[in-house]
């Protein structure tokens, strides 16, 4: 396989400042999945709008070719920069308004160059439903990616080439349309591939279907729609696609409550990670699709309890680790050790890497939202992306701005500052400063104001730690919370999903079996034998 283009690298690093920034913790696992010899075709879940390839790209190892609406190609600076990343189009049928041609021979041509890169083992990434959502779960399946993979294993046959395949991919959002949220890439297995059309155990068409389109097309159909079946059922699968959001909040507050538990049980203080996190929902979503199976009484009540006890606990604004750890109140050291963080944090954020983030990314940022969240109206499911595009827009502009009348102040002769500071304890550097051309340091200033930002979201992150500690503090002596009542209704209901799920063999245990491909994760929970 070759490596990225120097144009693909440059792509990736960008989106790398972006998401670092965009993302307080993001990352990929289980990238092992990915086959060394062979093409890929991977394939995921579409609720971010452009973070998902965002995502993707800064987190997946190798050059990727992403596949997207044509419409995106023809947006100032986005179009280029998907050339760039070597992104190709794909016409929808939704977007028919907007097509040039006939529709269905360029989407022909995409199959046969998506074909040909995964003969020639590149790696493209697809997303099966066509669109981006708010779903709670994924939307209807289209057909596109099973005939790319159809037309590259022919193709690779003939070339005596490894085969083609289907990665599935995860993409976990704490929220992608929130600034400083958490993100998640998994990597899962390879999908099984039936034989192809004509072969032993290839799928069979039906007579309806012979008789329309032929024997030959009709068995490419039927190959074609058992692929893309089972390719619906692993994106369901993989993006742990629940009936509603409101199910799915359940779940992970479920989630919440079993992990705090095995954590006290375990003397560990850490809190889990994201990708801990994105485990603990998915065994919690197979073990509770299994119970509404076997026991749905069961299932019913159970929810019905963890909803009551999540709407008390967010009417007293808490979550699940402060509650545990009440007793475990912060001891002097602990304190003394926040107190100091938090001054320290401070002093710097008061000084000149908060004045610089201020100044320099504080407008733009404030002005990005309500522009974003006017252009996303029709578009919901983009607000993050908008988010991000009009503030990538809008910064270097601010800061070209900007730097002029802030270098002029700083070393101009006759700037009010130094008529200020020059009698002062700082007056010492005026000699240095003023002997740089104001313009020079104009463009010396540029790019600091990013570096400043990212200075202060860290110290701003590590002082919020700070402060909640203290907090917690005074709010654990206040007397405004029932502390007693609630810790003793959590402990009883994280004891009975604890029970449950130790009672269970489900994902990430040592003896689990992942489902065969386009199976859910719930028809293979096992109850554990003693």
């Amino acid at each position: 396989m070759s490596s990225p283009s120097m144009s693909y690298r440059l792509v990736r690093w960008l989106a790398k400042e972006v998401s670092e920034t965009w993302f307080r913790e993001h990352g990929a696992i289980e990238t092992d999945n990915i086959p060394e010899q062979g093409g890929v075709l991977f394939a995921a879940w579409h609720p971010g709008s452009l973070i998902d390839p965002l995502l993707m790209i800064s987190t997946l190892p190798g050059q990727i070719t992403f596949i997207a609406k044509h419409t995106l190609f023809k947006v100032p600076i986005l179009g280029r920069v998907m050339k760039a990343a070597g992104a190709r189009p794909i016409y929808r049928s939704i977007d028919k308004e907007h097509i040039k041609g006939d529709r269905k021979k360029g989407n022909q041509a995409v199959i046969d160059t998506v074909a040909d890169i995964l003969v020639d083992q590149g790696n493209c990434v697809i997303f099966p439903e066509g669109v981006s959502h708010l779903s709670s779960q994924p939307e209807r399946v289209k057909t596109g990616p099973a005939r790319m993979l159809l037309l590259g294993i022919r193709r690779a046959r003939e070339k005596g080439v490894p085969e083609p395949i289907i990665v599935p991919i995860g993409l976990h959002y704490s929220d992608p349309n929130r600034f400083r949220e958490r993100a998640l890439v998994e990597v899962h297995a390879p999908m099984f591939i039936p034989p192809l059309p004509g072969e032993p155990g290839a799928p069979i068409p039906s007579e309806e279907m012979i008789d329309q389109f032929g024997p030959e097309d009709a068995a490419d159909r039927a190959w074609v729609h058992f692929v893309t079946e089972d390719l619906g059922g692993e994106l369901q699968r993989t993006s742990h696609g629940l009936d509603t959001w409101e199910d799915r909040k359940l779940l992970w507050r479920a989630r919440g409550l079993v992990s705090v538990h095995r954590n006290r049980a375990e003397g560990r203080a850490k809190r889990a990670t994201f990708e801990e996190a994105v485990l603990g929902a998915r065994r919690m979503r197979a073990a509770w699709l299994h119970m509404m199976e076997t026991n749905p009484n069961k299932a019913n009540e159970l929810r019905s309890k963890v909803e009551i006890h999540s709407k008390i606990m967010q009417s007293y604004g808490l979550s699940e680790y402060e509650l545990y750890d009440r007793n475990k109140r912060p001891g002097p050291m602990a304190m003394i050790s926040a107190s100091v963080q938090f001054v320290w944090c401070w002093i710097w954020m008061l000084g000149l890497i908060t004045w610089s983030a201020l100044i320099g990314s504080y407008p733009p940022y404030r002005l990005a939202g309500p522009i974003a969240a006017k252009s996303a109206e029709d578009e919901p499911y983009a607000l993050g992306t908008k988010k991000i595009a009009v503030g990538f827009m809008l910064l270097p502009i601010w800061w070209f701005l900007v730097s002029f009348p802030v270098a002029w102040l700083l070393a101009g002769v006759s700037s009010p500052v130094w008529t200020i500071l020059g009698q002062g304890a700082l007056g010492f550097l005026k000699p240095t400063i003023t002997s740089i051309p104001w313009v020079l340091l104009a463009f010396i200033i540029m790019p600091l104001w990013g570096v400043g930002a990212r200075l202060h979201l860290r110290l701003w992150q590590r002082s919020v730690r700070a402060l909640h500690t203290l907090r917690r503090w005074f709010r654990l002596r206040d007397g405004s919370v029932p502390w007693q009542e609630l810790s003793e209704s959590q402990i009883e209901l994280a004891k009975i999903l604890d029970s449950i799920g130790k009672s269970l063999i489900l994902p990430g245990d040592s003896d689990w079996v992942d489902p065969p491909s386009g199976e859910d994760d719930h028809v293979m929970v096992r109850v554990r034998t003693a």
